[in-house]
């Protein structure tokens, strides 16, 4: 048995011998090292997790070399022992009246080594048929079947590279085998019980999505990034010198600082890993054998490597940020830090509420947008325990400390006093003195938030700058990420298909007219022509692979701008749902528009998968005061909306906000609303409907225009908007709306 072998040689080698061949040159936490070894003498499947390049597969690698040579029965494809040939090949041989002679397998041979991915089917793990021996031998002749790795790995260890990459049905293969059960083979009434051990390795998030019974077999071991720093040197140094390279040991250490700043970036979700530090010093040791000596090198050599290894957060995902972070990285690292004489730092979390405040907050947005300086001043003296106005007193108080001549209220000579009223001219200095250094620090606080890029410089005054829409988008994410995971990707044990498909080939059937070429399966339908007993391929032999396809969705979002949305702060939430809808949206490829209406509409956003464009246009809205309330319009816009976007397949929908009863236009605003909704429904748009409760609402009429758009009605507060978009949208996506 492989378990008893490799508990026999964990005792044989010992402690100190076992860590060495398995952690040598691979330094990772103690309490890690023991879990790996505890794991080994038990006897027990290991999963490895861990993110790209942190050693998985080299770990697994090592604990498979821990296997000897064996002797196996010569010609067996599973590897069976001379002492018990179980296996159906072996059977048939003895029944022939064979003798069964042995050979000496060696321990690589013992190792069979498979990459996960979608495009596996469980043929590939278990075995399949060979043709031209099935045309000759006949279909039931095990001589034309041809095993699998699954199988192969038989009396050894399988080693598994993303386990959380394959599809279900094939997991449901190796779950069978995990769990002991004997494997059938192929179209075979043929069974005999494996012996191998499994390792497999993936990634943390992909845990998440394998079926529990499949992780019940297996202990779990998790491996992150070298935290020491010096211990991660001493591994590139040493691949360096294995591969015959030369890197001094201050550039060395330079690359460690560089990619090992990019793990704490508060922007990227996954920094460089290991693997990544020995590219990047590759990379530099060939410039550096060029001739380019310096900070050139560094540089170059970052930006050819060190970008495309990051994955930055879904929210902060622009165009060039990767470089961007690269370059925030070699500034700290090689750059001369920057005298801030202000010296006010401020957090993730200082910067993430600051923005959603000036986003949220019309009196300080409205001051900065159109550069009413002395108006934002005194809003800020008003409402002194908002963010900005807290950044506003530590930039104040630090001026003072800073020059404390400058506008000190004594910095008033008696020659000056002697030549005027002394009182008067007094209180006028000290009175002008204070409105310099509240003005410089306005300035200053607004120069500091535009350094943390939070504000840029529009044509009339401050805007909120891409990074500032950035985390305006990271704020709302894990309120979106709720609402994204409650449904949608599942970890059933029997492998079922879920509502929102992930592309991944759940089944085979014969081939229509319209199927694409490129889903032809050429394996099944070679099989199926053997069956049909065919010298050649027909029609009616082709077989297609089905896979569980995620729909596309259009939806648009039609909000009021009448008056009474600046009642409970209705706008905000309003802007927050359009905002986090975009946001779910993008992680399933579906699109969002935004229409608002009032006296007439307007298209603000057009139906895009980018929800950084939805959220800079989405602020800057604005109510329009005493204006009317033109559901039909609104519904109308979109509608043409949808025109314009009529090709492909997507789904459209369409969620109506609004407060208010309809009022325009005249005579009957009521029945202009509801034929809009009948022609959007004739055209295939669905409609849901999102009622803030209020006195001036008319829940009846959102309910009828709902009807006819068959979706739904949600009569909710103004705060619930967000939470009822999200739901919406999922409910709009499991209905197939």
């Amino acid at each position: 048995m492989v378990r008893e072998e490799l508990l026999t040689t964990t005792s044989k080698l010992g402690q100190a011998e076992l860590h060495r061949r398995l952690f040598s040159g691979f330094p990772i936490a103690e309490g890690e090292r023991d879990a790996v070894v505890a794991s080994i003498m038990s006897g027990h499947h290991l999963l490895i997790l861990g993110p790209p390049g942190s050693g998985k597969t080299t770990l697994a690698q090592r604990i498979a070399s821990l296997l000897g040579d064996t002797p196996v029965v010569k010609g067996c494809p599973v590897n069976c022992s001379p002492e018990i040939s179980e296996c159906p090949w072996c059977q048939e041989a003895l029944a022939r009246g064979e003798t069964l002679s042995q050979e000496v397998l060696p321990h690589p041979q013992r190792i069979k080594r498979l990459q996960g991915s979608g495009d596996l089917v469980p043929e590939d793990l278990v075995g399949d048929l060979d043709p031209e021996v099935a045309f000759r031998e006949g279909l039931h002749s095990l001589t034309a079947f041809v095993p699998g790795k699954l199988l192969r790995a038989n009396r050894g260890i399988l080693l598994i590279d993303f386990v959380d990459r394959m599809p279900e049905r094939v997991l449901n293969v190796v779950l069978t085998a995990l769990a002991g059960d004997n494997i059938s083979i192929g179209p075979f009434e043929e069974h005999f019980p494996m012996d191998m051990v499994v390792i497999a390795t993936g990634s943390q998030a992909g845990l998440h999505y394998l079926p529990l019974d499949l992780v019940d077999c297996f202990d779990v071991v998790s491996l992150g990034y070298i935290p020491d720093r010096e211990a991660e040197t001493a591994v590139v140094a040493a691949s360096m010198e294995k591969a015959g390279k030369n890197l001094p040991a201050v550039d060395t250490a330079q690359v460690v600082d560089i990619t090992g700043l990019t793990r704490s970036h508060p922007e990227v979700e996954r920094g460089v890993s290991t693997r990544g530090a020995i590219r990047y010093a590759e990379v530099l040791s060939a410039y550096q054998e060029l001739g380019t000596q310096g900070e050139v090198p560094l540089r170059a050599a970052a930006h050819m490597s060190l970008p495309h290894r990051l994955r930055v957060n879904l929210e902060t995902d622009l165009p060039g940020k990767r470089e961007m972070v690269v370059d925030e990285v070699l500034e700290e690292v090689l750059g001369e830090e920057s005298e801030d004489g202000l010296d006010i730092s401020l957090t993730k979390e200082d910067l993430l509420g600051l923005v959603e405040e000036l986003a949220r907050e019309d009196r300080f947005r409205k001051p900065l947008k159109y550069g009413a300086f002395d108006l934002l001043l005194k809003r800020i003296h008003r409402f002194p325990d908002s963010r900005l106005a807290r950044v506003y007193q530590d930039v104040y108080q630090r001026l003072q400390e800073l020059y404390p001549d400058r506008f000190h209220p004594d910095n008033i000579t008696e020659e000056l006093l002697a030549e005027i009223e002394e009182t008067r001219m007094r209180e006028e200095r000290m009175v002008r003195a204070l409105r310099e250094m509240e003005s410089e620090a306005l300035q200053q606080t607004l120069e500091l938030l535009q350094e943390h890029q939070v504000l840029e410089k529009g044509s009339r005054g401050w805007e909120i700058s891409r990074r500032g829409i950035a985390f305006l988008l990271e704020k709302l994410t894990p309120r979106v990420w709720e609402s994204v995971y409650s449904s949608g990707y599942g970890r059933h044990a029997t492998g079922k298909k879920l509502t929102a498909g992930e592309g991944r080939v759940v089944g085979i059937r014969q081939y229509r007219f319209g199927d694409r070429y490129k889903d032809i399966s050429l394996k099944d339908t070679m099989r199926r022509a053997i069956r049909n007993r065919h010298e050649g391929v027909t029609r009616e032999d082709i077989m297609v692979t089905t896979k569980d396809i995620r729909a596309k969705m259009d939806i648009i979002l039609v909000v009021d701008l009448s008056g009474t949305m600046r009642q409970l702060e209705k706008l905000w939430y309003a802007k927050e749902s359009a905002i986090a809808l975009s946001l779910a949206a993008a992680q399933s490829g579906d699109r969002v528009g935004v229409v608002t209406f009032s006296n007439m509409a307007d298209v603000k956003v057009d139906v895009t998968t980018n929800p950084h464009r939805v959220c800079g246009k989405v602020i800057d809205l604005e109510l329009h005061e005493k204006a009317f309330t033109n559901i039909g319009y609104g519904l109308l816009k979109a509608t043409h909306l949808f025109d314009r976007h009529r090709g492909g397949r997507a789904t459209r929908h369409l969620i109506l906000i609004s407060d208010g009863d309809a009022t325009a236009p005249h005579p009957s605003p009521q029945k202009y609303a509801l034929r809009q909704a009948a022609r959007a429904a004739r055209k295939g748009i669905t409609i849901s409907c999102i009622c803030i409760h209020e006195e001036s609402a008319d829940p009846e009429l959102m309910r009828r225009i709902a009807r006819i758009g068959k979706g739904r009605t949600y009569v909710i507060g103004a705060e619930g908007i967000t939470d009822a978009v999200l739901q919406e949208r999922l409910a709009a996506r499991s209905a197939g709306a």
